[in-house]
Formats: structure tokens, C-alpha cells, sequence
């Protein structure tokens, strides 16, 4: 290079680090030596390639084992659904299943008989079947002081609706009559009065009934119809208790 060329570098130097840039061809900083090998850390040893092996890949065996063992579970998982939500439905059977009940034999019905007359508790009693005349006596109280039942069979047999009269000594009229009829039943000594059928004189007989007592019975009947029961008798102007009380066991309606 003449003078001439250096002159004119020198010159461009000048008016580029005026500039404020750094200035040409200035040496380059050197790169920072590296440690001594005594202060270096050390390393871990890198093992080769072939030390850890090739890489493992599914195979399409193992690709089959997955998908048998995921079909599997998807199974159990239904079958598993599937019962809890069944229902169970009884199935009819094909003959009907009949109880045959021991038959309860009915008890057999009761009877009633009308106790009336000197008895202790005149009245209707209660009696099971096969009962007899003494039977319905005892269960109105039994006999009355003042009875008489010599004119009555006591053995003879009662059937339900019947009527039983006891007599006394003053007035030995018992009698026994079946329902429905103005028949005695058994061997009575005689029926009594009928107060439907029974005449001035017939009515006359009785004790505490005279003339005019026997036409105001017949009067009542006459205008009321045929006595139903012996206690209408009460009605009957002139017939008191204590006459009432004589002639129940002695009157009866037929």
C-alpha cells in the first residue's frame, strides 16, 4: 500500500469511530480458555447404543390378547347389567291349588219355650234339642210353692214355640200346648180357655170373671180382632193385675 492509500484508511478510520462505531480491524476478543481437567466436574459414561437394546413394538399377537381381554370385561359388564335389571315373573301353576277346610259341624239351633203360671221366674227359656217339660220348669226357677204339676207329663218332650201352663192346687189347669196349634201336647188333662173361641159361659168358669168382665172380652175381640198373645188380655177393662196373674196359666190363644 502507497501513502497515499494509507493516508486515506487512516482518514475512513477516523471518521467511522467519530461516528461512535467501534473501529475497524480491532483484534477480537478471545474465547474464554476452558478450565484445567483437574476442575472440570466429570461425566457419566454414556453406555453405547447396543447396551439398552433394540426398541420393543407390538406384535399382533399381543395386539389379539388386548382386544380378547377388553371383549371379555365388556361381556361381564353386560351380563352383570342385564341381571340386576331382569324381573322375575311368577309363572301360574296349572291346577289351581284348592284348601279343603275340615267341615266345621253347624251347632243345633236352640229352642224357646214360653214358661208360664206358678212357676218362680215365668217366661221364655232357652233349651237344646231333645229337652223335656221338666227341663223348661227348672230353667224358669222351678216349681211355685202353690203349684201343682201333677196334671202335666214332665217327661214329655218340648219343641221350639211351645207353651207350658203350670196349675196350682186352687186352680189345677196346666197345660201344655204346641206352637201353632190350640192342641195340648202329651198327656195334659185338658187344654186351656181359647179367648178367641171361648163363649160368655165358657169365659164365666174362669175365676174373677163374671157376666160382665166374660162380654167386655168378647167386646174386645169383637173390635180389635182375635187376641195374638194371652198378655192382651190386660187391655180388657175390668181385668187387673192380680186377676191377670190367675189367669195366665189358665187362658191361652189358639
Amino acid at each position: 500500500m502507497d501513502p497515499q492509500q494509507a493516508d486515506e484508511v487512516a482518514r475512513a478510520r477516523l471518521a467511522y469511530v467519530s461516528a461512535g462505531r467501534p473501529p475497524l480491524g480491532a483484534p477480537r476478543r478471545a474465547a474464554a480458555e476452558p478450565p484445567p481437567d483437574s476442575q472440570a466436574p466429570p461425566r457419566a459414561p454414556t453406555p453405547p447404543p447396543d447396551a439398552l437394546g433394540p426398541p420393543r413394538r407390538l406384535t399382533r399377537q399381543h395386539v389379539l390378547v388386548v382386544a380378547v381381554l377388553l371383549l371379555c370385561a365388556v361381556g361381564v359388564a353386560v351380563a352383570a347389567l342385564s341381571r340386576s335389571e331382569a324381573t322375575e315373573i311368577p309363572v301360574p301353576s296349572a291346577t289351581p291349588a284348592v284348601s279343603v277346610a275340615a267341615a266345621t259341624p253347624s251347632p243345633p239351633p236352640q229352642m224357646r219355650i214360653h214358661v208360664a203360671g206358678h212357676v218362680a221366674t215365668p217366661g221364655v227359656v232357652t233349651l237344646p234339642p231333645g229337652s223335656i217339660v221338666l227341663d223348661a220348669i227348672e230353667a224358669a226357677g222351678g216349681l211355685a210353692p202353690s203349684a201343682d204339676p201333677d196334671q202335666l207329663n214332665l217327661a214329655a218332650p218340648v219343641s221350639d214355640g211351645m207353651q207350658i201352663l203350670i196349675g196350682s192346687e186352687d186352680q189345677p189347669r196346666g197345660d201344655v200346648r204346641a206352637p201353632g196349634t190350640g192342641s195340648e201336647a202329651g198327656d195334659a188333662a185338658g187344654p186351656g180357655v181359647d179367648l178367641n173361641r171361648a163363649t160368655a159361659d165358657d169365659l164365666e168358669q174362669l175365676p174373677g170373671i163374671g157376666p160382665v168382665t166374660a162380654e167386655a172380652i168378647i167386646a174386645w175381640r169383637e173390635e180389635n180382632g182375635p187376641f195374638t198373645v194371652v198378655e192382651e188380655l190386660q187391655e180388657v177393662s175390668g181385668i187387673g193385675p192380680k186377676t191377670f196373674e190367675k189367669l195366665q196359666p189358665l187362658v191361652r190363644v189358639g
